[in-house]
């Protein structure tokens, strides 16, 4: 995907060191100020902190007081796989620091997600200076550090936050395969998509999606690359150590989860209910697990069972109602890439006029970047990986902007694409 024709210019020209130091320059600046926006919504947090509270939030601080208590990731006697470990296990921090109720483990929270969210510009920074430059690669991380809905997440202790960095340190991994010690970065991409998948599961399928692009970048060095037989064993190799380091992350999972049912479940339990939520008679495509009308469930089923149940009576309905599926699909789309927030308490005009002066541009420079890139291919999808994925999934399940927010740094960097040659045009610079 990348030529390398940025190393190659800093191997011939010594002058090219200036260029990376004035990146580094300008990324500090952009990480400070994705600092002091961060900063100033804890504060707001602290101030409105119902405008914060999310049924998720007290979710996962159960299960992380469940976790500091030595009885693992459970929610309840009936659920004991529900919920995905990673970060009710970071939470748990806090609770084994002292935090005695809801709001000192939310507190910790936000403020672990700050530490998340600043390393995530500063990862896709790096990530995406290796494809597309370094003046867009600025841009796109300094539209991360203070993109409003994006800071906004930042204080909800839920997922996104969290999964996002791991998303991109995973994908900065990537970039390094070609190097000398590929193997070694293709298991550090494995292990950071594969704590991801046990940090959000329905990211399950994901890092098999991106598979082809670890192909593809272990292929070799671009200034001096390998070719025949042995450019085919270093693909292969890097590959395999990539999805074995996958695999060996969610081992655990799956050794504790067939302990508990005596059934292969890789991830958590509830993709059933959850899919009910999308598809049912009860469905308009937003989340609403209080509409549901379940099954009957056999006396003493489990929470893997229920689930089986679930999972079965939502595509039994989608297959007898297939019109109303599709529309639901479309109605999710529309959802999930709504400009401003669906949640009532965010539809005030306040809130759909910041949207639309932020988030619209953001889109239509997005736009303006894949156009620019419809050249290069491999580097076009694989900005869009994760959209597509995300996407498509929601599509079937419930749909809201929380669940694109793992896609929003790539959208970034096509928005960074644009905004680079906006500026060239002003500057008289463009080619």
């Amino acid at each position: 995907m990348s030529d390398g024709s940025d190393t190659m210019v800093e191997r011939v020209i010594p002058g090219c060191v200036g260029e990376r130091s004035r990146f580094g320059r300008w990324l500090v600046v952009i990480v400070v100020l994705a600092v002091a926006a961060r900063a100033g919504m804890l504060v707001f947090a602290e101030w409105r902190p119902s405008a914060f509270d999310f049924p998720d939030s007290h979710r996962y601080v159960s299960v992380a007081r469940n976790i500091a208590a030595g009885l693992g990731p459970i929610e309840s006697e009936d659920v004991r796989a529900g919920t995905d470990p990673v970060y009710p296990g970071i939470l748990s921090i806090g609770v084994w620091l002292g935090a005695d109720d809801d709001a000192a483990v939310m507190r910790f929270g936000r403020f672990v997600n700050v530490v998340f969210g600043v390393i995530s510009v500063a990862l896709l920074a790096l990530f995406a200076r290796r494809f597309v430059g370094d003046v867009a690669a600025l841009f796109a991380a300094a539209i991360l550090a203070v993109d409003p809905i994006m800071v906004f997440f930042n204080a909800l202790v839920l997922t996104e936050t969290v999964y996002v960095a791991l998303v991109l340190a995973g994908f900065l991994a990537l970039t390094r395969l070609g190097g000398r010690r590929g193997r070694l970065w293709g298991a550090a991409a494995g292990l950071a998509l594969g704590v991801a998948t046990v940090t959000r599961s329905s990211s399950l399928f994901l890092p098999v999606l991106v598979l082809p692009f670890a192909w593809h970048l272990a292929g070799g060095d671009p200034i001096a690359p390998v070719e025949g037989t042995k450019r085919l064993g270093r693909r292969c190799v890097v590959s395999l150590c990539y999805m074995a380091t996958i695999c060996a992350v969610l081992v655990p999972t799956i050794a504790r989860n067939y302990g508990l049912f005596g059934h292969f479940v890789p991830v958590r339990t509830g993709s059933g209910a959850s899919l009910m939520e999308g598809l049912g008679p009860w469905a308009d495509g937003a989340p609403g697990m209080d509409r549901i009308v379940y099954p009957a469930f056999p006396h003493g089923a489990n929470e893997y069972d229920r689930d089986v149940i679930c999972r079965s009576a939502a595509l039994e309905w989608a297959w007898d109602h297939p019109g109303r599926a599709l529309a639901l699909a479309w109605a999710k789309l529309r959802r999930t890439w709504s400009v401003a927030i669906n949640a009532s308490d965010y539809s005030s005009w306040f809130h759909i006029l910041v949207a639309w002066l932020t988030v619209f541009p953001e889109f239509l420079l997005a736009i303006c970047g894949v156009w620019l890139l419809r050249r290069r291919p491999a580097v076009l999808a694989l900005l869009l990986v994760v959209a597509a994925y995300f996407t498509l999934l929601h599509m079937v399940f419930v749909g809201s902007v929380r669940y694109r927010v793992p896609a929003m740094p790539f959208v970034f960097v096509l928005a960074g694409v644009g905004v680079e040659r906006l500026w060239r045009k002003v500057n008289g610079t463009t080619d």
